[in-house]
C-alpha cells in the first residue's frame, strides 16, 4: 500500500492495455478496497478451475475472482519507491458506489454488509441452502454491521460466505474462508474488514499520494508474492 516514500505519477498508457498486461502474469497482486476493508487476489498458473479472459480483463480460480467492471474515466498512476522501483498502479477515477451503511438485502442470497465508503462497496454471498446465515442477515438489516446488538457479523465470521469489494472499476470475489480472531490469512484470495481503521472515514491509507478527490477502484501490484 502507499506510503510517505512513494512517488507518483500518471500514466499515459491506455488502462485496459495496462490490466490486460499485468492480468497475463500470475504473480502479480491485485486489490479493491479502502482504508480498513480490503479484498486481495492473486492466482497460480496451473491452479485448479483457471479461467483466464485477457480480452474481458477478468479471471476466475475456484479461490477466488477478479473482473473489470469499467475503465471509463480512469486515469491510472504508478507508485515507485525512493529507488525508481514500480510499486503499485492505481487506477483511479471520481466514480461513487452505493455508499450504504446499514446490512441491505440485495436478493439472491447477496447482502451489502453497509461499509458506508464513498467509491467501496462490500457483499456477502452466500451457499445455498445457508438458511442459519441468510436469518442472521435478514435480522441484521436496515442496522449498521458493527452495531453491538447485530447478528449478522458473527455470523458472516461463522459461516465465510464469499466476500465481494466492488467499485465502479472492478470487483473481487473471495471464496475462501475468513481465519479465525488471531489466525492467518490464506495465500492468495483474502480480505481483510478492520473497523476500527474503517470508522477513520479515509479514501487513502495514511501518507498515500494519490490525489483528494479522485478515488481508487483497483491497485495492481507488479511481481508482488500476497
Amino acid at each position: 500500500m502507499p506510503n510517505s516514500k512513494q512517488e507518483l505519477r500518471p500514466l499515459e498508457d491506455d488502462p485496459a492495455e495496462i490490466v490486460r498486461r499485468y492480468l497475463a502474469d500470475p504473480l502479480t497482486g491485485w486489490s479493491v478496497g479502502t482504508y480498513g476493508a480490503i479484498a486481495e487476489f492473486q492466482y497460480d498458473p496451473d491452479e485448479p478451475g483457471l479461467r483466464l479472459d485477457l480480452e474481458a480483463m477478468s479471471v476466475r480460480t475456484e479461490r477466488g475472482a477478479l473482473a473489470i467492471v469499467s475503465l471509463e474515466g480512469v486515469q491510472p498512476f504508478g507508485l515507485t519507491d525512493d529507488g525508481g522501483r514500480l510499486r503499485e498502479i492505481a487506477f483511479c477515477s471520481e466514480r461513487r458506489g452505493a455508499q450504504r451503511a446499514t446490512v441491505t438485502d440485495l436478493g439472491d442470497r447477496t447482502f451489502d454488509v453497509g461499509i458506508a465508503a464513498p467509491h467501496i462497496d462490500m457483499l456477502v454471498r452466500l451457499r445455498s441452502g445457508d438458511t442459519e446465515t441468510d436469518a442472521a442477515l435478514r435480522a441484521g438489516a436496515g442496522r449498521p454491521l458493527f452495531a453491538a446488538d447485530n447478528p449478522a457479523g458473527l455470523a458472516i465470521a461463522r459461516a465465510s460466505p464469499t466476500r465481494i469489494l466492488a467499485s465502479a472499476v472492478a470487483r473481487i470475489e473471495v471464496h475462501q474462508p475468513i481465519p479465525a480472531p488471531g489466525g492467518r490469512s490464506p495465500e492468495g484470495p483474502h480480505t481483510h474488514l478492520l473497523p476500527k481503521l474503517l470508522a477513520q472515514g479515509r479514501i487513502h491509507p495514511p501518507g498515500s499520494p494519490l490525489p483528494d478527490g479522485l478515488y481508487c477502484g483497483l491497485s495492481l501490484y507488479p511481481r508482488t508474492r500476497l
